[in-house]
């Protein structure tokens, strides 16, 4: 089994997006659990590896394990991190459903295993929390957060903008992934056998309202709506054309110049507890 396809692909655009992730404002909920700094961590689908890097630098007796399928995301994480000094970590090629074929991984191995924004993009999250359940230790945690894109929200109102919000969903569906997950982890979890009363729900947001936050969050959704895989896949699905595309882009251009505009990005986090 495979992660499949990614629909945002690793355009600049993206990567922007990725690497301005934090542990303070991407793992809010998993901050109280890194009191320990010897704990073992395996970071799931870490991107450019600045959340892994974060984590790192905060259990510097301990280690850190990231994995992610794109090579070359995989080498732009171990440059971040060698520019950060951080030596107590390891970035890995490789994808949770083939963790067994990765030196240094085994069951049961991981204090922590965490996993940002991945369950959204793949086909079968179930089988992906599974795996993480069974690299977890007795007494550890599984530690996840993803968007819900249903419940995301914009001022002022924009037609565009909904026209963004529905083929972003559709696109998404097309491919069998669920880009409103964030609303349904605890229940996945549920479903890969931990009790309700060992998880730990909760949400969170992302809120992009001041002229340097709408210039960032609009600009990078206007270049992904043109340039990125995402682009690809609207066209590939027959659910949107490239002037839908371009509409979409000027959509978000004009957002970012409203002086009273706001966007709230709602995510939903779990920590599941492992006691079996």
């Amino acid at each position: 089994m495979s992660s499949g396809p990614y629909l945002h692909g690793h355009h600049a655009s993206v990567l922007r997006s990725h690497s301005w992730r934090t542990v303070e404002n991407s793992c809010p909920h998993l901050i109280p659990h890194l009191t320990n700094p010897s704990l073992k961590i395996l970071d799931v689908g870490c991107g450019p590896g600045t959340i892994t890097v974060d984590l790192a630098s905060r259990v510097p007796q301990g280690s850190v394990v990231a994995i992610d399928p794109s090579v070359d995301v995989i080498e732009k994480a171990r440059k971040h991190a060698e520019e950060k000094g951080i030596a107590n970590v390891r970035f890995e090629v490789g994808d949770i459903f083939n963790w067994k074929d990765i030196d240094g991984i085994d069951g049961g191995g991981f204090d922590i295993v965490h996993a940002h924004q991945v369950l959204q993009h793949l086909q079968d999250p179930l089988s992906a929390m599974k795996e993480m359940k069974k690299l977890t230790r007795k007494g550890g945690i599984v530690a996840v957060r993803d968007c819900d894109y249903s419940a995301m929200n914009h001022y002022p109102p924009h037609e565009g903008m909904q026209k963004w919000h529905d083929l972003y969903r559709a696109t998404a569906k097309s491919i069998k992934c669920d880009p409103d997950i964030g609303k349904r982890l605890h229940a996945i979890a549920m479903q890969a056998g931990f009790p309700r009363s060992d998880i730990d729900a909760s949400v969170s947001a992302w809120t992009f309202s001041t002229p340097e936050e709408r210039a960032w969050w609009c600009g990078l959704w206007a270049e992904r709506s043109t340039k990125s895989d995402y682009k690809t896949r609207v066209l590939e699905s027959g659910l949107g054309t490239e002037e839908d595309l371009e509409e979409i882009a000027q959509t978000w251009k004009e957002m970012e110049g409203k002086e009273d505009g706001w966007f709230a990005v709602i995510n939903g986090e779990v920590i599941a507890h492992n006691r079996s």
